[in-house]
């Protein structure tokens, strides 16, 4: 009986460790040249996606299948070193990551590259962050978090709400519906087909403009600028006060806020 009951116990390990190994690869191309590696997981809706980039893209575009199909696009470092890319998952949540190596040299030494594309299933909450690199998505429906520091940032076609940063790039919007809150340091804000639904649009800049086209405009508007002038249609607004640098007004029908800054640059609120 204790035979047997150790026999179980060791097909149960045999098994679960085969099911961990199965939710855990390595993308590690084996020479030192550019190349293409594609992979497809299978990815339930409703999931969480994580992709982690450094030097290189990630676009995100949305299908109707239940799976994950990734490509990445290596180039080797001056030293003929590869990224590695890791995937993960597990309990509804799928991680990509690029593992970079460590350079510790000196002199004209270049990194290595991973360009990162994807086609995901549409209901999903994604968050995509790189450095180097723009990061984009279209036609998901989750709650989209997206961040880079070195690129731009482009959303199209989504269904909730959206948080995008970057320090050195612009912010490009089309067809976004839920709230908003959209940073940027070096770049301008530029969107269309915007709907906060109720839930808050935030929109800041420092050095460029910003564009926004909102439909149906309702809550609590607050746009101010240092060197620029500021544009908006006041249409059924109440409590509208104008001043050089700064607009406030209440448009009836929600509470939301609708906050828009910059430092250098225009506003325009269409």
């Amino acid at each position: 009986m204790a035979l047997a009951r150790s026999l179980a116990a060791a097909v149960a390990a045999v098994i679960l460790c085969a099911s961990l190994a199965a939710q855990s690869q390595v993308i590690h191309p084996a020479k030192a040249e550019k190349t293409t590696e594609t992979r497809t997981l299978p990815l339930a809706s409703g999931s969480t996606l994580k992709v982690k980039n450094v030097n290189g893209f990630i676009r995100v575009e949305a299908w109707d299948r239940e799976e994950v199909q990734f490509t990445g696009e290596f180039k080797p470092s001056s030293k003929d070193e590869q990224v590695k890319v890791v995937v993960e998952a597990g309990n509804g949540n799928l991680e990509i990551r690029g593992e970079y190596p460590k350079n510790t040299g000196w002199g004209s030494y270049q990194g290595p590259q991973c360009q990162m594309t994807l086609k995901v299933p549409r209901r999903i909450t994604p968050t995509l962050e790189t450095v180097n690199g723009e990061v984009s998505v279209s036609g998901t429906q989750g709650k989209a978090v997206l961040s880079t520091v070195n690129g731009g940032i482009r959303a199209a076609n989504l269904q909730e709400h959206l948080k995008a940063e970057t320090v050195n790039g612009s912010i490009n919007l089309d067809q976004v519906k839920g709230s908003l809150n959209l940073q940027t340091v070096n770049g301008a804000i530029k969107g269309s087909g915007l709907d906060g639904q109720g839930r808050g649009i935030k929109a800041e800049t420092v050095n460029g403009s910003i564009h926004l086209q909102v439909g149906g405009m309702k809550g609590r508007l607050k746009a101010s600028t240092v060197n620029g002038g500021i544009s908006f249609n006041a249409k059924g607004a109440e409590q509208v006060e104008v001043k050089k640098h700064r607009v406030t007004a209440v448009f009836p029908g929600s509470e939301q806020g609708i906050d828009i800054e910059t430092v250098n640059g225009a506003i325009t609120l269409d």
